[in-house]
């Protein structure tokens, strides 16, 4: 048999002291033969005692786990403990730093192992094997319209403050005039808690600026009588450089009736709806009666009695959408004053084609030769039409005749009162078709254009006056 000190079981070196117990077991047996297969069989127990005990201190003091964060080994630690106190300071740091709960999207597995502790990996090696690879998500308050979502903000305080700034401009304060009933968002808005990526995540101040103006919904306005864009920007509190840029077809300058005008107005991606109880007054418009006259001419008219419009007080339930009225229901009506009835008497009798008609006509055909207004140092105080000589002159408007003949520097002169404050002069004639007293109509020839007078060549000179003074014929004749 080998010499016992040299015995190696399973690869390891027995102790001395196993050794010693070998020889003396050997000493005791020697000399007896009968014995040699006994002493063989507790030779050969001993040495397997032994070797399992030496197999099982080694076991105990090699066990380890390899670490995987996720599916990727990050390395080697005697206790799983370690590895999970890591990890946990590791999301208390993201959290401090962040503010907000952190949830990582890959956890920690354990595989049992042997290892020498050269092999262990440290601390920092560790948390910095899990940083490199991690990444992760963070707790989030989601904001639902409809279903479709708008944007994350951090806390449900935040979200919850959110739709509170949403209804704040339309709460008002109550009064004996208007309170408010109910406030809603007309669609259905949700807060959702979620765990999303960090970059989701958006200022609280930016959301609400974005909800209140996301979007844009392209609107028009037909234009009315009397309305150019600088009066429709004003309608809707926008600016007109606004209004041409959306506009580039429309001509500024020449807007007619009837175009449509496209606008550019923000719409909120979520309405507030008010119902509110107000009460006010209104005005009762007044009816007007015709009354017939025979006596007065078709074109007259005057007021018998002035009417006047009455006034009631409403109560009623006024339904908003982000402060724009949209329904009205009218609870009670109270009047308060009754409107007066106008009387106007209109009259029957047909107007004679003498009766001026308040718009004047062109006298003459020709071409305009001098201007009202200075002239050589003296003011002209008519219009001056160059016509051959001959030429018909036509009453501007119907009146009575209240000078023919010649006068002065104006030389053959007709002179017609219209009867409403108006005067007209027809000058330099050439000959005269009518005489003082005579009733004309518009449009009637009265003379014919000469050169009389103080004139330079054949032309009408031809004056506008209006109770005594005269005036620039130029902003009178059509």
């Amino acid at each position: 048999m080998d010499d016992p000190s040299n015995l190696e079981i399973h690869g390891s070196i027995l102790p001395k002291e196993n050794i010693k117990i070998l020889e003396t077991i050997k000493k005791t047996f020697t000399n007896k033969d009968n014995h040699k297969r006994l002493l063989i069989t507790i030779f050969i127990a001993v040495i397997g005692i032994l070797s399992f005990a030496a197999y099982k201190t080694n076991e105990i003091n090699t066990r380890a786990f390899i670490v995987y964060f996720g599916d990727e080994e990050i390395g080697i630690v005697r206790e799983q403990e370690e590895a999970l106190n890591i990890l946990a300071n590791i999301k208390r740091e993201l959290s401090t730093t962040y503010d907000m709960d952190i949830v990582l999207q890959k956890g920690l597995k354990f595989e049992d192992t042997h290892a020498k502790d050269e092999l262990l990996a440290t601390s920092n090696e560790l948390k910095n094997n899990i940083k490199s690879k991690m990444s992760f998500l963070v707790s989030g308050y989601v904001l639902l319209v409809d279903d479709e979502e708008i944007g994350t903000v951090k806390t449900k305080k935040e979200a919850d403050e959110i739709l509170e700034s949403l209804k704040e401009p339309y709460l008002g304060e109550d009064s004996e005039n208007r309170k408010i009933q109910e406030i809603k968002f007309v669609e259905d808005v949700q807060i959702e808690k979620r765990e999303i990526p960090l970059n989701q995540i958006k200022d609280s101040k930016e959301l609400l600026q974005y909800i209140q103006t996301g979007t844009e919904e392209v609107k028009t306005h037909i234009v009315e009588v009397g309305e150019s864009l600088w009066t429709i920007a004003k309608i809707y509190d926008m600016d007109v450089e606004d209004l041409i840029e959306a506009n580039p077809e429309i001509n500024p300058e020449k807007l007619q009736i009837g175009d449509e005008v496209k606008l550019l107005v923000p719409k909120s991606l979520i309405t507030v709806a008010t119902v509110e109880e107000v009460k006010y007054t209104e005005k009762i418009n007044y009816e007007v009666e015709i009354e017939e006259n025979k006596n007065m001419y078709k074109t007259e008219k005057k007021v018998k009695v002035k009417g006047s419009p009455g006034e009631s007080e409403i109560v009623a339930k006024v339904t908003k959408h982000n402060g724009k009225t949209v329904a009205k229901k009218i609870i009670e009506e109270v009047v308060i004053e009754e409107p007066v009835t106008e009387i106007v008497v209109k009259g029957t009798k047909e107007v004679p084609k003498t009766i001026a008609t308040g718009a004047f006509l062109m006298p003459t055909r020709g071409r305009i030769s001098s201007r009202y207004g200075m002239r050589n140092g003296r003011m002209h105080r008519g219009l001056d039409i160059a016509a051959r000589t001959g030429t018909p002159i036509k009453a501007a408007d119907g009146g009575k005749v209240v000078f023919t003949g010649r006068k002065g520097a104006y030389g053959n002169l007709v002179e017609i009162d219209h009867g409403n404050g108006y005067v007209t002069r027809y000058a330099h004639c050439s000959s005269i078709n009518v005489k003082t007293g005579d009733r004309v109509y518009k449009g009637q020839v009265i003379a014919k254009v000469g050169n009389t007078g103080r004139s330079t060549g054949s032309h009408l000179h031809f004056e506008v006056l209006k109770n005594g003074r005269n005036q620039n014929p130029a902003g009178y004749v059509r």
